[in-house]
């Protein structure tokens, strides 16, 4: 019989080991992997964001833009090594997935959530004129020779981008009298 207080060899693997630990790296997860299709530009912030935000959560990485995964402190040294490892990768997702002016613009953030951040502050803003360029398509938009699921699937298309840049607040006092008017 043997030592039954003998550690296994599964109980000694280490935690990053585990897929589902926010700090595991997996061996397909190198800097150059695309996590997203479509590089972000001055006009495709939120697309873009949304995109990047399921693949990020895909690889059970959010938590290092939205701060949820924080950086440990000195005495952790494993693990902090492991973090640094994990924010160092997911910037050089990030900033694969930008138009080189705005990677250079950004390259010196000091990690994923400063980034994360920057490009947030930079690109959320609601821009009038293209609500106005896309309701516009939605009002010249016709079936002509499309099939009607063409047609629809453009018009779906075309009215959750508008939702996506003025996306109608939480209803609160007052604030459902200016949504309707609008």
């Amino acid at each position: 019989m043997g030592d039954t207080n003998k550690p296994t060899q599964l109980s000694m693997a280490s935690k990053f080991d585990n897929p589902n630990h926010p700090l595991y790296l997996h061996h397909s997860d190198q800097p150059g992997l695309v996590l997203v299709s479509q590089v972000l530009t001055e006009e495709n912030y939120n697309v873009w964001n949304h995109s990047m935000t399921v693949a990020l959560m895909v690889k059970n990485k959010y938590g290092f833009v939205d701060e949820s995964i924080l950086r440990p402190n000195e005495d952790a040294e494993d693990k902090l090594q492991q973090w640094i490892r994990c924010n160092n990768l997911i910037k050089t997702w990030i900033l694969g997935s930008l138009s080189k002016e705005i990677a250079a613009s950004v390259f010196y953030c000091e990690g994923a959530k400063a980034i994360w951040d920057e490009l947030y502050k930079r690109f959320s803003q609601v821009n009038n004129i293209q609500v106005l360029h896309i309701e516009n398509e939605i009002h010249d938009c016709i079936q002509g020779t499309m099939s009607i699921s063409s047609y629809f699937t453009r018009l779906k298309g075309l009215w959750d981008e508008k939702d996506v840049l003025f996306p109608i607040a939480a209803c609160q006092y007052g604030t459902m009298k200016e949504e309707l008017s609008y």
